[in-house]
């Protein structure tokens, strides 16, 4: 039988966004989402990514100098307020936002999340370095090219007292750090996974296991039990909406890691997740054309896109049409940080 597709799921970047602005913040705070995962995490730290399950969790609970727009996939600043590259492309110079702060945990004072500084990444991309050396796996080729890293780099995982030198903490809101050639891809470096800071406080307390992120949500349990894991919203977030409301705007993400096909389907098709990422066209079709009624509908209940990966891989993501401000892209780049689940409208509950 030909797949049937409707229009509205053809495009290769999906962008749920095309809605109204101005939406008052009361409309759009609070709510869980609900999101499946085809992979099983196993750690949730930086440096550690190895599965996209693992790349999506670690950018909601930590943060780095930079990150990506999920939309446009541009570099944009996060705790780096600004930045600046020298003419020659070998200095890079960036100055922290200061409301920026690690989350709450008990490995602080009092329990309280001090203010992210300077030096905490420097710390945190040469503790990276260490941790990877000591797992016997690559050092990316970005933190190779900083000046210093070929004599921090052979002993770095027997001796904690050496640093990278190109790596400059002058005082607590400004990090510079110097390359040995030009590298257009160092700033996408800094909005990776392997680059997320995170307070040595917390490594020295927890290692690579620790949860005590500097994102936008915190883990809810400290570990990785069971089939789901929970993100909470950190209630006093440093960063704020382009109309300074307070992020993030959802109470929760809830992960499922449901890896059969049919079943995370009917997870979506039962209400049970709002997102469904990555179904082969083989699983959507039979979905579609049961379904076709929920996409065409006017509003839709049911909204979907296509991603293209490596070897024209087509890929499809299954959403409810609530879910807004979500991003889906190839990169594997997603942030919730602004994701919001639209309220019903009264005056059309009974049409949906």
């Amino acid at each position: 039988m030909k797949a049937f597709v409707p229009a509205i799921a053809l495009a290769a970047l999906f962008m749920v966004a095309c809605q109204p602005t101005g939406t008052p913040v009361s409309e759009k705070q609070g709510g869980t989402l609900r999101v499946n995962i085809s992979d099983i995490p196993h750690i949730v730290f930086p440096g550690q990514v190895e599965k996209r399950s693992e790349q999506i969790l670690v950018s909601q609970v930590y943060s780095g100098l930079v990150k990506y727009n999920p939309r446009t996939l541009e570099i944009i600043p996060s705790v780096a307020k600004s930045y600046n590259i020298s003419p020659d492309g070998l200095t890079y110079s960036f100055v922290l936002n200061k409301r920026a702060k690690f989350q709450d945990d008990r490995c602080f004072p009092q329990g309280k999340g001090r203010h992210i500084t300077a030096a905490d990444f420097k710390y945190s991309i040469e503790q990276v370095c260490r941790n990877r050396h000591a797992q016997e796996r690559d050092v990316p080729r970005q933190v190779r090219n900083i000046e210093g890293a070929d004599a921090f780099l052979p002993t770095a995982k027997d001796n904690d007292l050496l640093d990278i030198s190109g790596i400059e903490a002058p005082n607590d809101s400004v990090l510079v750090i110097k390359l040995k050639k030009p590298d257009d891809l160092f700033l996408h470096f800094l909005a990776g996974p392997n680059a997320l800071v995170f307070a040595r406080e917390a490594f020295n307390a927890y290692g690579v296991n620790g949860t005590a992120g500097s994102g936008p949500f915190r883990m809810k349990y400290p570990n990785i039990i069971g089939q789901q894991i929970v993100l909470s919203r950190i209630p006093d977030f440093w960063e704020t909406s382009a109309d300074n409301e307070p992020l993030p705007y959802l109470d929760s993400v809830i992960f499922s890691f449901i890896t059969s096909p049919k079943k995370e389907i009917y997870l979506f098709e039962i209400g049970k997740a709002n997102v469904v990422f990555d179904v082969a066209t083989a699983q959507i079709t039979p979905f579609l054309e049961s379904n076709i009624e929920k996409f065409e509908s006017n509003p839709p209940v049911y909204i979907m896109s296509s991603t293209i990966y490596q070897d024209n891989d087509k890929r499809f993501n299954l959403l409810t049409a609530n879910v807004k401000e979500l991003y889906i892209n190839s990169q594997n780049y997603f942030d919730f940080t602004e994701v919001y689940l639209q309220k019903p409208d009264p005056q059309n509950a009974d049409k949906q």
